[in-house]
């Protein structure tokens, strides 16, 4: 069977990416999906999260290390190109988690920025097959790569980088690297930079489902420092959506102002942590609970960015808006537990 747009999503058993692939692959059964993934802890090393479309026609799955296994990526891309017909890619691929990178900084640098620098050297070499195809690589980035913006403006998507941990200084590499190929050989990239995403099938070790998952087990919940750090909250659907709208612009669209891009996208959902927690306790348990009998406050991080402020006017412009409400959303992941 011919399909009219042929994607690859690397990272897309994890988190994000198997939200984009259910999404995608049933509401564009036209397109065909294939999906590589090394499979770590944070899938718990399975396919799980991939139930609903590992059986579809217009999908398969690729377990691969994109860090080491250049070669099956050479072949895909390289090699079998065009016979593969692969014609976007949506990078999901990384590791995310802050706690991780300071205990073992070389871990995100193999897989967030060597990983990646192979998907691009990989379209390097395919250059010359863009232009008829109109490629279009999508990387997932991060609001961290601006830094700490306690008391400035919402930054904007020109703000100099000052990532002030080692998870956010590779995804600024990266970010940079791929600028990199866009200039030096017009790989037609755009980069998305998110505020925290939550959702459902979220590893527990980010703050909202590893709270949900120790009120459910009947454990009190950590809290970095004094709980007073904020941060502001996207539903991984809304995410979702940015994706498909920048997707649509560069391949159906064509446009070529959003080609080589970069775009923010962010909500106003600010909470403390500690508030955030509280309101999870409130959902879990009612309003009248004691909060000291469910949280507990430990050592801060070694460097802990006090609030990320930005700005999504750009890609408001083309129409996107968060549709999800973040208290509706925290009460739904709640019932789901």
């Amino acid at each position: 069977m011919t399909y009219e747009h042929y994607f690859l999503v690397t990272g897309g058993a994890g988190f994000i990416g198997s939200h984009f692939l259910v999404y995608f692959a049933e509401k564009y059964p036209h397109y065909h999906f294939t999906c590589i993934d090394k499979l770590n802890y944070a899938t718990t090393h399975t396919r799980q999260t991939l139930t609903k479309v590992e059986k579809k026609a217009n999908y398969r799955f690729i377990q691969c290390d994109i860090s080491l296994e250049y070669d099956i990526l050479y072949d895909l891309l390289v090699r079998r190109f065009p016979d593969t017909k692969i014609t976007s890619i949506i990078n999901f691929a990384a590791e995310s988690s802050v706690d991780r990178s300071f205990t073992n900084p070389s871990a995100f640098v193999r897989n967030n920025i060597l990983a990646t620098q192979n998907l691009l050297e990989c379209l390097r070499l395919a250059s010359d097959k863009f232009p008829q195809n109109r490629f279009t690589f999508i990387h997932i980035s991060t609001d961290e790569v601006y830094g700490e913006s306690e008391n400035d403006p919402p930054v904007s998507e020109l703000a100099a980088l000052h990532p002030t941990n080692p998870y956010a200084a590779s995804k600024a590499s990266v970010d940079m690297i791929i600028q990199s190929y866009y200039s030096s050989y017009k790989v037609p990239v755009v980069i998305l930079r998110p505020n925290n995403v939550y959702g459902s099938n979220q590893y527990p070790e980010k703050l909202i489902p590893m709270a949900i998952a120790k009120l459910r087990d009947g454990q009190k919940i950590h809290i970095h420092g004094d709980g007073t750090n904020k941060r502001t909250y996207l539903h991984v659907i809304d995410l979702v959506r940015a994706i498909e709208i920048i997707w649509r612009e560069c391949a159906i669209a064509k446009s070529d102002m959003v080609t080589g891009g970069i775009f923010n996208v962010g909500t106003k959902d600010e909470w403390r942590n500690k508030d955030l927690v509280a309101k999870l306790i409130e959902i879990y348990h009612g309003a009248s609970i004691d909060l000291a009998n469910h949280l507990e406050f430990v050592a801060d991080r070694k460097y802990n960015d006090a609030r990320y402020r930005i700005s999504s006017e750009k890609i408001q412009r083309l129409g996107w808006e968060p549709q999800v409400n973040f208290l509706d959303g925290l009460e739904s992941l709640v019932n789901e537990s």
